[in-house]
C-alpha cells in the first residue's frame, strides 16, 4: 500500500512539473513573439516570488549578439484568464494615501517633473485598473498608460495581451489605422521613425529602395514617432507629414525623402515652420490649407497621443519595424532587420486557409 502510495506521489510530482514546464514553454513563446527579435536572440525566464495580485510574476532576459537589443523586463501572468503584462512593475509606497497620490508621487519622481494622475473607476479582468500619468509640454499633455494592481500596490507600466489573442493583433490593435500607407502584398512591413533621428535617415536611404521596387508583395505603413524630448524639430516635422497625409497624400513621400535626406541642413536654419513653408510653396501646394493643420493644436495632441501609444506598447527608440507582427531590433547599421524584411518579402505570410466544403455523405446500401 505504502508503495502504492509513494508510486501515485510521484506520478503527481512528475505530472505538475510538466505542466509547469508545459506553462513556461508557452508563456517564453509568448514574450519572444512581444519583445524584439534580435540577432542571436535567447529568452530567459525566471519565476519571481510575490508580485501583483491575482499574477504569477517573471523576470523575463532577452541577450542578443546585439549590444543595443537585450532588455529585461517582468511578466506578470494569470492563470485564471490568461491576461499578460510585459513591461516594468513599480513598487509603490503603502502609507494611507489615496492611489493616485502614491502614483503621482512616484511618477513624478520617476520623471523629474509633476505629473498628474486619473485611475479609472472599473477594474479590467484580474482587477487591475487602467492608469493615465499625464505632464505638460510645450506641445500640449503627454500622457503615459499603466495599471495598478487590485491590492493598490504596484504602478505596472506595459503591453497587455491576453494567451489567446496572437501578440501582433494585439499590437496592431494598439497601433491603430494611423499611419500613411502603400503597396498590396501580403508581407506587413510597419515603420516607427522620427524625422531628425539620424539613425533613421541611414535606415531610410537603405529601406526605401527596398519598399519602392516591392510593393507589389509588401503591405508597408509609416508611422511617426517624433522623439520630442530629445529632438527639437521632430514633432513639427510630423505635424506637417500628418498635413501632406491628409490633404496632398500624393505628396507625402516626397516629403519624407525631402525631411530625411536634408536633416543637416534643416538642423542649420534653426527654423523648421520656415523650411515647412518654402517646402509646400516649392512643391505648388496650398500652403494656407495645410499650416492650419499643421499649426492645430488639436492634431499635435493627436502626435503626442500616437508616441503614447507605441510608448505603452514598450516601442520607445526609432527606427523600429514591424515585420509581420514582430517588432525587430535595429541597431546601429540595421543589418539584420533588412535581413528579416528582405526574407518577409521572398517569403510572405501565409494567407488563412481557406475551409474546404464538408464531403458528401456516402449514402448506405
Amino acid at each position: 500500500m505504502k508503495r502504492a502510495l509513494l508510486s501515485l506521489s510521484l506520478l503527481l510530482c512528475t505530472a505538475a512539473q510538466a505542466q509547469r514546464l508545459d506553462s513556461n514553454a508557452v508563456l517564453r513563446d509568448y514574450a519572444s513573439k512581444v519583445l524584439p527579435r534580435c540577432p542571436g536572440g535567447a529568452i530567459t525566464l525566471q519565476p519571481m516570488e510575490g508580485g501583483p495580485a491575482n499574477f504569477t510574476a517573471y523576470s523575463v532576459t532577452l541577450k542578443s549578439s546585439d549590444q543595443y537589443c537585450g532588455t529585461q523586463k517582468y511578466m506578470l501572468h494569470s492563470p485564471k484568464t490568461r491576461q499578460v503584462v510585459i513591461g516594468s512593475v513599480i513598487p509603490l509606497p503603502e502609507d494611507g494615501r489615496a492611489t493616485n497620490l502614491r502614483i503621482a508621487e512616484t511618477s513624478s519622481k520617476l520623471l523629474n517633473a509633476p505629473a498628474k494622475v486619473l485611475v479609472a473607476p472599473f477594474p479590467l479582468p484580474d482587477g487591475l485598473k487602467a492608469v493615465t500619468i499625464s505632464r505638460d509640454t510645450p506641445f500640449g499633455s503627454f500622457a503615459y498608460q499603466g495599471f495598478v494592481d487590485q491590492a493598490e500596490k504596484f504602478l505596472i507600466v506595459g503591453f497587455r495581451g491576453n494567451l489567446t489573442t496572437s501578440p501582433a493583433q494585439s499590437l496592431r490593435e494598439a497601433l491603430g489605422p494611423n499611419g500613411m500607407k502603400r503597396g498590396s502584398g501580403k508581407a506587413e512591413i510597419i515603420e516607427l521613425s522620427d524625422f531628425q533621428c539620424p539613425t533613421c535617415a541611414r535606415a531610410h536611404e537603405k529601406i526605401e529602395p527596398l519598399i519602392r521596387s516591392n510593393l507589389a508583395k509588401i503591405s508597408y505603413t509609416r508611422i511617426d514617432l517624433p522623439l520630442f524630448e530629445h529632438h527639437e524639430w521632430a514633432l513639427q516635422a510630423a505635424a506637417g507629414a500628418r498635413a501632406i497625409q491628409r490633404l496632398a497624400p500624393a505628396s507625402y513621400w516626397k516629403y519624407v525623402d525631402y525631411v530625411f535626406t536634408n536633416q543637416e541642413l534643416i538642423g542649420k536654419r534653426g527654423n523648421f515652420d520656415q523650411v515647412y513653408r518654402e517646402w509646400v510653396e516649392d512643391n505648388e501646394l496650398d500652403f494656407a490649407a495645410l499650416n492650419k493643420i499643421y499649426t492645430s493644436k488639436v492634431e499635435r495632441q493627436a502626435l503626442l497621443d500616437q508616441v503614447s501609444r507605441a510608448f505603452a506598447l514598450g516601442i520607445a527608440s526609432t527606427p523600429t519595424y514591424v515585420v509581420n507582427g514582430q517588432i525587430m531590433g535595429f541597431g546601429p547599421e540595421g543589418e539584420f532587420t533588412i535581413g528579416a524584411i528582405k526574407s518577409a518579402i521572398a517569403t510572405p505570410a501565409a494567407a488563412p486557409a481557406k475551409k474546404s466544403a464538408p464531403a458528401a455523405k456516402k449514402k448506405g446500401k
